[in-house]
């Protein structure tokens, strides 16, 4: 394997690697194989080691957040739209059930790291902005509250089951019963 040359790529393949096995599951083994990078040029990047890596994984993942779902559904206009793109770039991210969250597989690790702080930050945006979504489009604040976070469970929750299964069925009618609910709040 040809070694990875810049931080982007590595943070990449890191993201995958965390996704799959999480902060404990994955060794600087696992991360030299999947970089082609010795532990000397891991920590010129990553001068924390494994929890820099793992921190600035979680970053990347805010900021797609950001770019995917928060923004899309900050955009005016109606929630139908707004709806649609959150879930289109889920059902994205996630490849229609196949792929496991880095929300999930990252909180699994010390808690002494701050990494599930910086989890918790991108669901709180999540949640955050799906409310304000339905709001501005006419659902009652507390309403939309309960509507948006059970709209993450729902999610996470099929895609667990989901992956559990090995069949992405729970994970797509989630996603159909997410849309239909959110439309109605």
């Amino acid at each position: 394997m040809r070694p990875t040359t810049s931080k982007d790529e590595i943070i990449d393949r890191l993201f995958e690697l965390f996704r799959q096995g999480g902060f404990e599951g994955v060794s600087l083994a696992d991360i030299g194989r999947a970089t082609g990078l010795n532990k000397s040029s891991l920590y010129h990047y990553f001068p924390g080691g494994k929890t820099d890596m793992a921190a600035a994984v979680i970053e990347r993942a805010r900021a797609w957040a950001g770019a995917a779902v928060v923004e899309p559904l900050g955009r005016p206009g109606p929630r139908e739209a707004r709806i649609d793109a959150m879930l289109e770039a889920v059902e994205a991210l996630y490849q229609g059930g196949r792929r496991p969250c880095l929300i999930a597989s990252m909180l699994i690790g010390p808690p002494d790291t701050g990494l599930a702080a910086a989890v918790g930050a991108i669901v709180r945006d999540w949640l955050a902005a799906l409310t304000r979504a339905l709001v501005e489009t006419g659902a009652e604040p507390v309403a939309a509250g309960r509507a948006a976070t059970d709209a993450l469970a729902r999610l996470q929750g099929a895609l667990v089951l989901a992956r559990a299964l090995g069949d992405r069925q729970p994970f797509e009618a989630a996603l159909a019963a997410v849309r239909r609910d959110l439309l109605a709040a």
